[in-house]
């Protein structure tokens, strides 16, 4: 994934996490974290789906530097359930002429399985660069709900912009491909290219595509935010996609799209994880 005619300084770091269902109850049964990546004790809530362990992503580093080349794979076995978030926004620093920060996920959930992948949004910061891919592959029954997010932040406020964002949200059922949502845009673009908005987010239900109407009317409800919905019933896929004019409208997006998820699923409104 490095970028042509550049030479990245940094080692590739590539991390594993694999849930198993036993008994009823999902366990974190295999994991491989090198550092940067650091993770926290698998728990529970009595209102999650049945089985359900909720998993806490960490970064030993700071974020994401200027040669960073990063990968993590999620793997859910049959049956399994699992919330995977992030304790906070991943902040992409300053790319300083290098080839920029390479972040490839993985998310492989299996027949029945229940993956929620959740990670707060990426901070762009003055400078960054980000190749950004996220690859979720499903078997049959199975329900992912995923979301992606990016926030563009000049933090001196001179109108620095971030270099470029490459990003790539694919996923694939098994019949074949369900999504494949890409673009690309250089900094200085950001804020043309959104009407002003300094953020931009999507959660995807795929296997639960009943989920997407909920998902809109609750951030519709929220100020600050321009949505919109696409809805592939033949693809069992719905996918939200948004504007928001700052970061904590777009944190408000992404939970209430998750609550609204997971009560159009379950039935019961889920437990909010702390940050």
């Amino acid at each position: 994934m490095t970028a042509v005619g550049t030479l990245s300084l940094t080692r590739p770091v590539r991390a594993s996490l694999e849930f198993r269902d036993v008994g009823g109850q999902t366990h974190l049964m295999g994991q491989h974290t090198p550092h940067p990546f650091h993770i926290t004790r698998p728990f529970r809530h009595v209102t999650d789906p049945q089985g359900m362990a909720t998993l806490y992503l960490q970064s030993s580093s700071g974020g994401l530097y200027g040669d960073d080349d990063l990968g993590l794979t999620v793997r859910l076995g049959e049956g399994a359930a699992a919330h995977v978030t992030t304790q906070a926004s991943t902040i992409v620093h300053d790319a300083r002429d290098r080839a920029g920060a390479q972040q490839d996920v993985l998310l492989e959930v299996g027949p029945g399985g229940w993956l929620e992948y959740l990670p707060d949004p990426a901070i762009l910061m003055t400078g960054a660069r980000l190749n950004n891919r996220v690859s979720a592959r499903l078997g049959e029954g199975a329900r992912l709900i995923m979301a992606d997010a990016q926030l563009s932040h000049d933090p001196g406020g001179d109108g620095r912009p971030f270099g470029r964002l490459d990003n790539v949200v694919a996923v694939t059922g098994p019949q074949g491909p369900l999504m494949l949502d890409r673009f690309g845009l250089e900094g200085a673009d950001w804020l043309a290219r959104t009407g002003g908005a300094r953020c931009s987010g999507m959660v995807v239900a795929a296997g639960a595509d009943e989920a997407g109407p909920a998902m809109l009317a609750a951030v519709d409800a929220l100020p600050g935010l321009y949505a919109g919905l696409s809805v592939f019933p033949d693809r069992g896929l719905g996918l939200l996609r948004f504007l928001a004019r700052d970061g904590v409208a777009l944190s408000r997006a992404l939970s209430a799209a998750w609550t609204a998820a997971r009560v159009a699923l379950t039935g019961a409104s889920p437990h909010a994880r702390r940050k």
